[in-house]
């Protein structure tokens, strides 16, 4: 994985800031590869409880993270009992680790 503990924390930390305390943050994509370099930051934010203006949300945690990673490109995925599932949840889920 290529992020810090302390980055990883720090994430965990600011997507239940933004989403509620009662959600569960997943990192997946290029960032789990340890031989890789560069890429953005993919995250999949997971709620039991609906979830109202998941885009904005989405873009506040998405910029919040980028300042904490020194500018580097984020993406959101949300999932939550109201929101339509894709296939890329399912290997967010699947792929990704808990932070």
């Amino acid at each position: 994985m290529r992020i810090s503990t302390e980055q990883a924390r720090l994430m965990a930390y600011t997507a239940k800031q933004v989403f509620g305390v009662n959600t569960r943050l997943r990192l997946f994509g290029s960032r789990l590869d340890d031989t890789a370099r560069g890429g953005d930051v993919d995250l999949l934010v997971e709620s039991d409880d609906p979830i109202i203006e998941p885009a904005l949300l989405a873009a506040q945690l998405a910029g919040k993270v980028s300042r904490q990673m020194g500018g580097r490109k984020v993406d959101v995925v949300v999932a939550a009992p109201n929101l339509q599932q894709t296939p890329l949840h399912k290997i967010a889920r699947q792929a990704g680790i808990l932070l």
